[in-house]
């Protein structure tokens, strides 16, 4: 029987990195869409996603500093 997962430990660090990778491969694809496009729609339509991948970058910052101080408890 394997332990579950714990704040701070290595699959925890493990998944904040997978998060971080995968939102930085949507923002080149995303970037690469307004450049190749010249809607108006489409780009403000990314531009939101854009947005919102900023606010899961500060979502991931925030649980990796939470792992962080787990790890000192």
């Amino acid at each position: 029987m394997s332990t579950p997962a714990q704040i701070g430990k290595n699959e925890y660090k493990a998944a904040i990195v997978k998060c971080r990778n995968a939102n930085r491969e949507a923002r080149g694809q995303l970037k690469r869409i307004i450049s190749e496009t010249s809607s108006n729609l489409i780009r403000a339509l990314v531009g939101n996603v854009l947005l919102a991948l900023s606010e899961s970058d500060e979502a991931i910052e925030r649980l990796d500093e939470i792992g962080r101080n787990a790890k000192s408890l």
